[in-house]
């Protein structure tokens, strides 16, 4: 079983890349996939086996999680429904990319599991210290979607059990150029609070293409270009850009660096891996800031340089790594 957190586009985008390699391998006569969350906005190009709302986080304004909403949205009777419906014990092996219920369900039913996701890196000792409210995050991560094996990965390597990022195939080929205009992807923001920044006097003279988790079809307005969130128009778009404004979510991050776009990254408030993940990529030069300053942003379009990290496909190394993890246990 392959189970898939679909609590936001980075999980989705990096199970694709993972689903066609484990299909091919040679072992593997079947596979069932499980999706959890309905934050996403992807489809999911293969079968889905079981699918339950679960995990759902839900956003206020200025670029943070509402706790209160989140646990309203999660469906905890989908949850406890699904950890007694599925017959986990018929399946050899349950990857999971940081999806709670195939590794509770591993857990209660005493089936073989490897938890997978860029959070598990932070349980590394060699991470970069993150104070009180990051060993709670740490300790509920572990509650969340308790893995006895792990694979990570991460801009950097800081244990062995830690990867590159996958980066899709398409970014992995792609010949980046730039066309004078940047993107924006932050969807902890509201359209109305990014319209307001990006159409200040101060940023007339630049073109920003904005994807919007509400918008449901293109539009133009000034000097924004408003789009509704695709893969096919945004993986054109970050490949063309002069620029990426995210959150401190990790596939974005991590492609933008593999193409070269300057990066600027503004974590969602009180979202710990967020926070990691921005004061890893700030160790490396990008950009980082806690609130979306104009002042800043602006600065950062006439100033700062791009960094660039090209990630070496490790996929397969990570499909060995797991295979290895399951024989040794």
């Amino acid at each position: 079983m392959f189970g898939i957190q679909a609590t936001g586009n980075g999980h989705i985008t990096r199970s694709i890349e993972l689903y066609n390699l484990l299909k091919e391998h040679p072992d593997l006569e079947q596979m069932d996939v499980l999706i959890s969350g309905d934050n996403s906005s992807l489809e999911v190009p293969f079968p889905i086996c079981y699918q339950f709302k679960g995990l759902t986080f839900s956003y206020g304004k200025k670029g943070r999680i509402s706790i209160i909403n989140s646990f309203r949205k999660t469906s905890w009777w989908s949850f406890w429904k699904a950890i007694f419906t599925i017959p986990f014990k018929q399946y050899d092996l349950i990857i999971s990319d940081f999806e709670p219920i195939t590794l509770w369900g591993a857990r209660l039913f005493g089936v073989k599991s490897v938890g997978l996701g860029n959070a598990y890196s932070m349980q590394s000792k060699n991470f970069p210290k993150m104070g009180l409210n990051a060993k709670l995050t740490k300790y509920g991560s572990k509650l969340m979607c308790p893995a006895k094996e792990k694979v990570a990965m991460h801009f950097k390597k800081f244990d062995e059990y830690i990867f590159n990022p996958i980066i899709r195939k398409e970014i992995l080929e792609a010949k980046p150029v730039d066309e004078n205009f940047f993107l924006v992807y932050l969807i902890s923001f509201t359209d109305e609070e990014l319209m307001n920044v990006f159409q200040e006097i101060r940023f007339s003279k630049y073109r920003f293409v904005l994807y919007s988790k509400v918008a449901t079809q293109q539009y133009q307005f000034e000097n924004i270009t408003v789009k509704p969130i695709n893969k096919e128009t945004f993986t054109k778009d970050i490949i063309r850009c002069s620029g990426v404004i995210t959150a401190g979510g990790f596939q974005t991050a991590a492609e933008s660096l593999h193409l070269g776009k300057k990066l600027f990254v503004v974590p969602i408030k009180s979202q710990i891996e967020q926070l990691a993940n921005a004061k890893v990529l700030a160790e490396m030069g990008v950009t980082t800031s806690k609130e979306l300053n104009p002042f800043l942003i602006k600065y950062w379009i006439e100033n700062a340089h791009p960094t660039q990290c090209l990630f070496e496909n490790e996929l397969q190394q990570m499909m060995d790594y797991i295979l290895l993890q399951v024989k040794a246990a």
